[in-house]
């Protein structure tokens, strides 16, 4: 059986989850430029995190969707 890529390390995972008091089932998170997309609760943030041993978000900001015509 073939199994899914992971886009995010454990760590990453637990300082979603902290920051955006969720658990790991309620948010998608998918690679964006040089950072991530993740969508919460019906709103999508572009997250940044630190380089290192123990990643931290250094940048959350929330993204308006366009609806297209």
């Amino acid at each position: 059986m073939f199994g899914k890529a992971k886009v995010l390390s454990r760590k990453q995972v637990k300082e979603i989850c902290s920051i955006f008091k969720c658990q790991k089932n309620e948010f998608v998170a998918r690679k964006f430029e040089d950072g991530y997309l993740v969508s919460v609760r019906s709103k999508e943030y572009r997250v940044k995190f630190s380089e290192g041993f123990s990643p931290k978000i250094v940048y959350a900001k929330e993204v308006q969707r366009v609806a297209k015509k």
